[in-house]
Parts: structure tokens; sequence; C-alpha cells
């Protein structure tokens, strides 16, 4: 019957079900956080190895089962290894929300307001009003969770301090990865924002639905955290659609691509820019796409392989590439944002917008932390 019966299948699709912890932070708060185990993906040279790839493009990835006889391992494919990684289940939050209350923003020094969690069932941190939550505010007040505290059973310490904090593109590009290559169904809130009833759900699916969000305007349609069926938590919560997240690593100034790769805070200060040493010019440019479609695609140069920049796009809808939205703006200093949200529709799951600005915020943008042993 070959590898691909009902049972190989059933294994795959457990895949993504691996070990979920509690990180509890100094003020005693937990952050339900997932592992994500190391994997090795390969990534097609030639067309000849393509052909195993989910949208038959040079650059695209796919499982290392899928090698063929005759391939040659760095002529028709590479191997890379990824994964080995503590991700937030949830997007972040405060420790003071509820499913009703969003709770209170952090300022650093007072109880249960001096870092963000991640737990299930509240209203996710993200602005409705209040222009101080930018990428620089996430990075900030997720890094602190891990200044002080330990996982649940674990001695709790500073072992983990400067380790954890906002999760980077190159991360999230491996979590993209590592659902991609397995072809599991992706599903979360994507169309809430558009659907009649303003129900979060994914393409108008009325028995795949969601928790609305209180703490916004109905008609927005946005969710709670964990607020959809268990298909939405593949391979993390509202990883398809929800919010866009912030994510760090990854800047556009002027169209030239600057990249920190998956060094966890890349910066000496919150607020730092595109200019911070971490940050290296790859003296590449945004070339050959259209901003507001999906990606075709990828960038196929060794400084970009492992951010999934776009070489070209394609209708939304069409493709190998389809749940990968594109946006990009090309004038001044951007910064890259992950996931989709509830208003962009099928370009969620690997969507990638290079258009906002560091001083961008919005009730459609929140935020997870990533750890690194």
């Amino acid at each position: 019957m070959g590898k691909r019966t009902s049972l190989w299948i059933l294994e795959k699709i457990h895949q993504f079900n691996t070990r979920i912890d509690c990180y509890i932070d100094v003020d005693g708060n937990e952050s339900w956080m997932k592992w994500i185990p190391p994997f090795r993906a390969c990534r097609a040279l030639t067309s000849t190895a393509a052909v195993a790839t989910p949208s038959g493009t040079i650059g695209d990835w796919f499982h290392p089962e899928q090698i063929q006889s005759g391939w040659v391992e760095n002529v028709d494919y590479e191997i890379e290894s990824m994964g080995g990684f503590w991700v937030d289940m949830f997007l972040c939050s405060s420790p003071l929300a509820s499913s009703v209350s969003a709770g209170a923003i952090c300022n650093g020094t007072d109880t249960n307001k001096k870092a963000y969690i991640s737990q299930p069932g509240v209203c996710p941190i993200c602005s409705l009003n209040d222009s101080s939550l930018t990428i620089s505010h996430f990075r900030q007040y997720l890094k602190s969770r891990f200044n002080y505290g330990g996982f649940a059973g674990a001695p709790a310490g500073t072992a983990w301090a400067g380790k954890g904090g906002l999760i980077t593109d190159a991360h999230w590009f491996e979590l993209w990865t590592w659902a991609r290559i397995n072809r599991w169904l992706l599903r979360g809130n994507t169309n809430g924002y558009n659907a009649s009833n303003h129900i979060p759900q994914w393409h108008l699916d009325p028995n795949d639905i969601g928790i609305l969000d209180p703490v916004l305007p109905a008609s927005y349609g946005a969710s709670l955290t964990g607020g959809g069926s268990s298909l939405w938590e593949i391979p993390i919560s509202d990883f398809c659609g929800n919010r866009w997240e912030f994510t760090d690593g990854l800047r556009l100034y002027d169209g030239k691509i600057y990249s920190a790769g998956k060094k966890v805070n890349p910066f000496s200060s919150p607020s730092d820019g595109y200019g911070h040493a971490d940050f290296t010019n790859t003296n590449l440019l945004i070339s050959g796409v259209t901003t507001g479609q999906s990606i075709a695609s990828y960038r196929t140069e060794q400084a970009l392989k492992r951010h999934g920049i776009a070489a070209s796009t394609t209708t939304a809808g069409q493709g190998g590439f389809d749940g990968q939205g594109w946006w990009h703006d090309s004038s001044g200093e951007r910064i890259s944002l992950r996931g989709g949200d509830c208003a962009t529709g099928a370009r969620c799951p690997g969507a990638l917008d290079l258009n906002d600005a560091p001083s961008t915020c919005d009730w459609s943008i929140g935020a997870r932390a990533v750890l690194v042993p």
C-alpha cells in the first residue's frame, strides 16, 4: 500500500501535538508554551526536486521522506535543521485579562504588570486606542517574562533570562515550514471580519467558529485566545489568522532587506531600529512582487531562505502557495508581521506583511514569545 496509508496519515496529523508545558514567571503567572521539536526540512534547488514541494517551485520546502533515488544532496536539494524551541501556545495577554476584559497594559513594576503571558480563553492584548502598544512595547514585556521564573516543577531562577522574548520572523517561518512539509490542514479565524454575521470562522463555515472578543466591536469578528476548535491549534493556537503578530529579526529600509536571523532580542534597547548592529544589511532589495497578492515562489538567496521572502506573486487563492499573502512598502523602515488576521481570508497561515512602520499599533496586531534553550 506504500507509505500514504491511513495509519501514516494519522501519524502525521498527530505529530504537531507535541509537549505543552507551563512557564511560571516572577509573579506566579502561568504561560502555556509548546515545544517545537528539532526536525529536518528539504529545500528544492532544482526543478527535479521541486516536484516534491507543495508549489512545484525551486526554493520551496518538502519533507525528507519525499527524497527520491537519484537526487543528489546539495545539487538537487539541501537539508536544513529546524525547530528545537519553545513558543507561546496562545497570543499574549495581560495576567489580569479575562474572557470579558483585556486586563491592564504592562508597566514593568507593578504586580501582574511586569510581563505578558500566554493563556487560553481570554482577550489578547492589542491596541484599540492606546498608541504605546507598538513592536518595541511587546519586545520589552515579553522579554521580561523570562527574567525570573521557570517551568512548572523545576526550580525558579534566572537561567532563562535573555533566552526568551518576542518571536522572530525566522522562528515563525520554521513553524510554517513544519506545518507545510507535513501537509497539515490549517484552520483559524480568517473571515470573521468579512462574514455577514461577523462570527469568527474559516471561509464562512458556520460549523467551525470561535468565540468573539467582547472588548472589540462585534463587527470586527476577532476571537478570544484559543477561542476556536482544536483544528485552530495546529501547530499553535491562532497560527492561521485572528490577529497579525509582530515578529522580530526582519526589516526593510527603503526596500533594502535587513536580517538578524533567529537571534532572540536582537536589540540593545526595545526601540532600536534597522540600524542596530544585529541587523545585517543583506544588500538585497524587494523586487519582482506585487503587494496585496499571494506568494508564487520564494527568493533563493542564502540570506533570505529562512525568511520566506517572495520572489513572485499571484492572485490570492491561486497556486501552491495559497495561504501566503504578501504585502510590502519600499519606503522608510518597515517591520515584519506574520500570520494574517480575521480580515485576510485565505492568505493567512504563511502570510508575511512588510508594510508597517515600527510605530504601528492596531487592534488587529498581537504578539507571542519564543524561548530558545
